[in-house]
């Protein structure tokens, strides 16, 4: 017995012991239950959640529930200090509880909190799905205002326009024709023009011929791909009075659009339908088209054109064009009985066209010399100027039958002189550098014409020494039209021309218009 007794002291002994120097695990830290429970923002179907914020949590988990309701809805791995849950039911009383995890594995976490309790509001919905919203139903059947962000839809009244190239009795003509709508107008689903009058000349017309042109704004033409342009194509031929054309986008060859135009009894149709887009309202477009020279007017008399646009909810616009058709003679101008005339200039003048003949080409020129040393290096001054309504000139030369440019002299860069020219009667004048741009060989050189303003070129001068003398070519910028408006220009070349021997020297100028 005693032998037993002090194993069993010893054994308690060790126990105590092991008790003693065996570390106890304590938590690290506290995980707080989440306090100050609070709601805001309530509505029919929505409501934000609020906390207290604390520095030891790394995420929260939420559950609420219908009161009366027995299963709860969870919203796991929260941060922060407030979360929005949504898809409620209005006019509902909720309850609500947050739990707070203070490590990323969630294996330290607080309780439940408190109960929280909310009642989800019972606002008027408006059609935008917002509780006492101020979106509505406009005349168009779209949601709009409120926060939407759309604006109501305006009344159907598209801008149409029709003109015609000519309006000479049985004459080919241009035919145009074009629509517009403002911003939040219907969208227009079909276009129709018609005629009293006039017809379509087919003749000869295959598939993929060019018949015009249009120009397109799509969307308020917001960016530049709501722009385009297109060619108009033969599509197919139905018949010999009616083909179907295709819009052909200029940029990358895709069909656009396509319309029917055809020849009816008493006139002509044109059909045009729109593809839907997805909704019924446009942002802002605009349509233009030509057909060239494939109607045909009728005889004297007034030519009426009818356009009928209808819109995707039933709104239909008709509109009407008259023109008086004449059997006149035309002018150049394209002026009936008009007194505008062909000049000796091939232009079309008089009339109502504000331009004048043309009077005969007489530019003038003289040429000086700084000084006449023979065999000495002198300044060489060109001087050509032009009456208003002469013929432009197109390229000027200028021999002479003795001296020569220094070229061996000269380097690329360097300034070998300046000239003073005006231009538009006196409207524009320019100052210049002559500059040296390439030496073509040890007899030909070309001089740049530098703006002294702008820094631009104005034009180049060909100089170069001959078997007899030298020559200098100039070429004019074609400037759009054949008259001028009066110009001079006056031409130094700083002592680069070397003089003759004794005796006469000549120069001679050609000038070409």
């Amino acid at each position: 017995m005693t032998r037993n007794f002090t194993r069993s002291v010893s054994f308690m002994v060790l126990f105590f012991l092991a008790l003693t120097i065996t570390p106890i695990n304590t938590p690290a830290q506290n995980c707080f239950t989440p306090s100050g429970l609070n709601v805001a923002s309530l509505s029919n179907f929505s409501a934000t959640l609020n906390w207290v914020f604390d520095s030891n949590v790394d995420h929260y988990r939420l559950r609420y529930k219908e009161i009366g309701s027995s299963s709860w809805m969870f919203q796991h791995n929260v941060t922060g200090i407030s979360h929005d849950i949504v898809s409620l039911n209005s006019s509902t009383t909720y309850i609500w509880q947050a739990k707070a995890f203070c490590s990323t594995g969630s294996s330290l976490s607080s309780g439940w909190s408190v109960l929280d309790t909310f009642t989800t509001t019972n606002y008027v919905v408006d059609c935008n799905g917002d509780p006492n919203g101020a979106a509505y139903i406009d005349s168009c059947g779209n949601c709009v205002e409120g926060m939407t962000g759309k604006l109501p839809c305006i009344p159907f009244s598209p801008i149409v326009s029709i003109s015609l190239s000519t309006l000479s009795c049985d004459s080919l003509s241009d035919f145009s024709f074009s629509f517009s709508q403002d911003a939040n107008e219907p969208d227009v689903s079909s276009a129709v023009f018609s005629s009293d009058g006039g017809y379509f000349d087919f003749t000869g017309l295959s598939l993929n011929d060019t018949v015009g042109s249009s120009a397109n704004m799509i969307a308020g033409g917001q960016i530049p791909a709501h722009n385009i342009t297109t060619t108009l194509l033969v599509d197919f031929i139905v018949n010999t009075n009616k083909i179907s054309i295709k819009s052909v986008d200029n940029a990358n060859s895709q069909v656009i659009s396509s319309f029917t135009i055809e020849n009816v009894a008493g006139g002509i149709l044109i059909v045009a339908t729109s593809l839907p887009d997805g909704n019924n309202v446009t942002q802002g477009n605009s349509q233009s088209f030509i057909l060239s020279g494939l109607f045909v007017n009728p005889g004297a008399g007034t030519l009426t054109f009818t356009s009928t646009i209808n819109s995707e909810i039933g709104d239909v616009d008709v509109q009407t064009f008259p023109f008086t058709i004449v059997c006149l003679s035309v002018d150049c101008n394209g002026d009936p009985n008009g007194t505008a005339f062909i000049d000796s200039c091939g232009n079309c003048v008089g009339g109502n066209t504000g331009n004048v003949a043309c009077i005969p080409f007489s530019p003038s020129v003289g040429v000086i010399l700084s000084n006449t040393d023979c065999d000495s290096l002198t300044d060489l001054t060109i001087n050509v100027s032009q009456d208003p309504n002469e013929p432009d000139m197109s390229t000027s030369l200028f021999v002479s039958d003795a001296g020569s440019f220094a070229i061996s002299t000269l380097s690329i860069g360097d300034t070998v002189g300046s000239s003073v020219m005006s231009a538009n009667g006196g409207a524009l004048t320019f100052n210049t550098h002559l500059i040296v741009n390439s030496i073509i060989s040890s007899s030909q050189a070309i001089l740049e014409s530098i703006d002294v303003t702008s820094g631009l070129s104005l034009g180049t001068f060909t100089i170069s020494n001959a078997a007899l003398g030298i020559n200098i070519f100039v070429q004019s910028i074609p400037d759009g039209n054949n008259v001028t408006q009066g110009n001079s220009s006056s031409v130094t070349f700083n002592n680069i021309f070397v003089n003759p021997g004794a005796g006469t020297l000549t120069f001679t100028s050609t000038i070409n218009s």
